[in-house]
């Protein structure tokens, strides 16, 4: 297993010192999620996720997995993608004038934006347990940060414990697969190879 992250993000350890240190009244909002309580529906939905797709397409060679979580509208969505459609995503994009970003993708070696995966939105999950995250002023830079952040960390956490457990295994897969995560960054920016 090999974990990949960009260096940039929006919220450092130093942004959390300084927060606590000043007193935000709204990192309140962020202890008051259950998190313990995301975590396990998050597992719960990636263990359903992952069966299903087994069973309604087990001749689809897994590539790529994504778990985005939204602490806005309180939603994880979970996203497959095979080689075969991103040969098929640059191909058309090519076709349609968009060199630099099918470049982008062949150099990568794989899509980063789960919207453009073959099996985008293939399962998702509501999560009332981040209603307090709704409350943050998701305009202001440090409080989105802070929710993208710490939903990271737990989602982090979530895939590490999965990966021990084997449930990313599929028979009909390519040799290297790939499951990111979103974090305050972007929402797929850090990801783990098996």
């Amino acid at each position: 297993m090999r974990i990949v992250a960009l260096p940039v993000t929006l919220w450092s350890e130093e942004m959390a010192e300084r927060v606590q240190k000043e007193g935000r009244e709204w990192l309140k909002l962020l202890e008051a999620v259950d998190w313990e309580q995301y975590k396990k529906r998050v597992a719960q939905a990636v263990k359903r996720a992952v069966r299903k797709f087994r069973q309604e397409h087990p001749d689809e060679p897994v590539f790529t997995i994504s778990i985005f979580t939204d602490p806005r509208v309180q939603w994880t969505c979970i996203s497959f993608d095979t080689k075969e459609h991103v040969y098929e995503q640059v191909r058309r994009w090519r076709e349609k004038g968009y060199e630099e970003l099918a470049k982008m993708v062949e150099e990568l070696g794989f899509c980063d934006n789960p919207a453009d995966f073959k099996y985008y939105k293939f399962y998702e999950v509501y999560h009332p347990e981040l209603a307090p995250l709704c409350q943050l002023d998701h305009e202001d830079v440090e409080q989105e940060g802070a929710a993208f952040a710490w939903v990271e960390r737990h989602l982090a956490e979530v895939v590490a414990k999965l990966v021990e457990e084997g449930v990313f295994t599929f028979k009909n897969r390519e040799e290297v697969v790939r499951i990111g995560i979103n974090s305050p960054y972007d929402w797929f920016d850090r990801y783990i190879e098996i």
